[in-house]
Order: structure tokens, then C-alpha cells, then sequence
């Protein structure tokens, strides 16, 4: 089969599912793994996908991805924010985590402290840290299925009434002159509850979102304690 063939096939089962895994594609399209990777990489230089390690999703404006694809994404650039996030946990905290992808990749290692709980608007944060058994409290309201999470007036309620410790967040955009800011107003205005319900706020950015301003102004880098981008 000629590069072109296993081409269209490949955007056939990306479109079908919105993300393949390498082991997948070589199985099905009866090749070798390393022909599936040359063939990922082209089409990356084409704009048609982004490769996450071990497979690819279909390349999309961030956030019009559903979060079960956009997890993948920039996947080593999320764990090294990551890992400079943690310096902030210690023992017996209550922490919230956002609804972005980002900072998913902070609760495996959750695990490393005692008594730690999370407190989030994200099903997904929830599902990933019912794994290691971490106690979560879940901010209800208005499903949103693309990002999994929930928002308006009665997740803005919740927020209201619960404290942190330390908070973590992501936006879309970090601009040159340090605005932080989102085009979704509702998970906007529960980040910024959240934020004045917190001891300590920390941003974490991929370098794909810095010198980007969108409608939505969530804050200034200034007024938080730590901004982290990835190198």
C-alpha cells in the first residue's frame, strides 16, 4: 500500500474515533510500526494530525478538541509542568485542580503525599484520581461534555463555599504583557472564584499558548504566586 492509500486510511479511523494509537494503525493497515510512525510524522508536517507518544489525534483548534483527545497533546510538555508544580503540595492540603488537561498530568503524583484532598469542577480529574484512590470533592452544575466539567450559576455556588489551599490552573492564553485569558466565560468566572477562595494560585502554560489574548480577561500574571511555562 503507497503512502497516499494509508493516508486516507488513517484520517478515516482518526475521523471515526478522533484519536489511534501506532499499535493500532500497524496492525490494521498490516504494516510495521515504524512505517506508521514515518507516516504520523508526515502528516504532522502537513498539519493533519498532532502525534502524542504512541499515537496521534486529529489537529484541531485546542480547545474545540473534547478533552479525551486533548489530554494527549503536548504530553511531555504537561508532565514537565507537571513536576514543577508539585514542589507546591506537602501533606494534609485540600487543592483544586481546573478543568484543563494540563493539570490532570499533577494527580498521579498526588500519591507521593498523605491526606491530600481535590477539590474540582473536572470528571475527568475525578476518573483519573479514583485510580490512586485520592479523595476528591466534585463542584456540580451544568455538565459541559466537551471539557467534562461543570459550570454556571450553581458550580459558581459551590466554588463559593469551598477553600484551598493551593490552587492549579490552565487558560488559553498568556499575552506579552502577562494577561491571562480564556474564550470560555464559565470556566473563566470558576477560576477566577476559586482564585479568591485560595491560599496559593499557580498557572501552568504549554509554549503554544504564550503571546495569545482572548475575549475573556481571568487575571494578570502578577496577581498570582507562581506562572509556569514549558520548555
Amino acid at each position: 500500500m503507497e503512502y497516499k492509500d494509508r493516508k486516507k486510511d488513517i484520517l478515516d479511523i482518526l475521523y471515526a474515533n478522533g484519536r489511534v494509537s501506532v499499535l493500532q494503525l500497524a496492525k490494521t493497515l498490516f504494516v510495521s510500526e515504524m512505517t506508521i510512525r514515518r507516516d504520523l510524522s508526515e502528516m504532522e508536517k502537513d498539519g493533519v494530525l498532532k502525534r502524542y507518544r504512541g499515537g496521534a489525534v486529529l489537529t484541531a483548534v485546542s480547545s474545540e478538541m473534547p478533552i479525551s483527545q486533548r489530554f494527549f497533546v503536548d504530553e511531555s510538555e504537561k508532565i514537565y509542568l507537571s513536576k514543577k508544580a508539585i514542589n507546591f503540595l506537602s501533606d494534609d492540603l485540600t487543592i483544586f485542580i481546573d478543568s484543563s488537561s494540563t493539570c490532570h498530568y499533577i494527580i498521579p503524583y498526588i500519591n507521593r503525599f498523605k491526606n491530600i484532598t481535590i477539590v474540582t469542577n473536572s470528571v475527568n480529574a475525578l476518573l483519573i484520581a479514583s485510580k490512586s484512590q485520592i479523595p476528591c470533592i466534585l463542584l456540580g452544575g451544568k455538565y459541559y461534555c466537551q471539557d467534562m466539567c461543570f459550570v454556571g450559576s450553581i458550580a459558581e455556588q459551590y466554588a463559593n463555599g469551598v477553600n484551598v489551599d493551593v490552587a492549579f490552573f490552565s487558560a488559553l492564553g498568556l499575552s506579552e504583557d502577562g494577561i491571562i485569558s480564556d474564550r470560555d466565560i464559565e470556566q473563566t468566572m470558576i477560576r477566577k472564584i476559586i482564585m479568591s477562595h485560595s491560599k496559593k494560585n499557580i498557572f501552568l502554560f504549554e509554549k503554544n499558548k504564550l503571546n495569545k489574548i482572548y475575549v475573556h480577561t481571568l487575571c494578570h500574571k502578577t496577581d498570582v504566586d507562581e506562572v509556569f511555562i514549558s520548555t
